[in-house]
């Protein structure tokens, strides 16, 4: 009897586990879901491979970087040193055009680069996005061999992947802010990584 009542018991005890479980992972994703509805889905095909890339291993970039809208000045100065060093540097402003896809734009330079940089900070770290592009970066770098960069500006914490790479620290720096040429010296360390040298 007591066997029984205790079975019972736990059997009532995991199913409200169960429930307040899913209630909870649908409470974290349902602004997600709200947002989902509201956009409608393009059915436009992705589109298809371009020529022959060129560069490094048939690749069209040097690299791809990812990065959170806030940081797009701090972004776009730092493509523009990392193409003074001469470096192809993608991402979403350089290879978008008017009235394409983004997400296919995106895709298709992701695949197309020979290597990846992903630019840490508070707003890179929020956007459900930028997660994206990091999930499909660390994948090829893992099957791939692709080189993977972290460059960390902000106060955060690497994901588990990213914190397995030697990063770049440009908390604090800019290409204004000199630093005794710090900036410039960390800009050189990733040209130089990106070229294989």
């Amino acid at each position: 009897m007591l066997v029984d009542t205790t079975g019972l018991l736990l059997s009532a005890v995991g199913a409200v586990a169960g429930v307040v479980s899913a209630y909870f992972a649908y409470v974290a994703v349902r602004h997600q879901l709200s947002r989902r509805r509201r956009r409608p889905v393009p059915s436009v095909a992705p589109p298809e491979p371009g020529p022959p890339a060129e560069g490094e291993g048939g690749a069209r970039y040097d690299v791809f970087v990812s990065y959170g809208r806030e940081d797009a000045d701090w972004v776009g100065a730092f493509a523009a040193r990392l193409g003074e060093k001469g470096l192809n540097v993608a991402y979403d402003e350089v290879v978008g055009r008017p009235g394409e896809i983004r997400v296919h734009t995106v895709e298709a330079a992701i695949r197309e680069a020979a290597h990846g940089l992903l630019v840490f900070s508070a707003a890179s770290m929020s956007s459900g996005w930028v997660r994206q592009e990091y999930a499909a970066l660390m994948q090829s770098s893992i099957e791939s061999g692709r080189l993977f960069i972290p460059v960390v500006v902000g106060d955060v914490e690497l994901p588990e992947f990213a914190a397995t790479r030697y990063f770049a620290d440009f908390r604090g720096l800019d290409e204004r802010s000199g630093h005794d040429g710090v900036y410039e010296r960390r800009v050189d360390e990733i040209a130089r990584a990106l070229h294989g040298r």
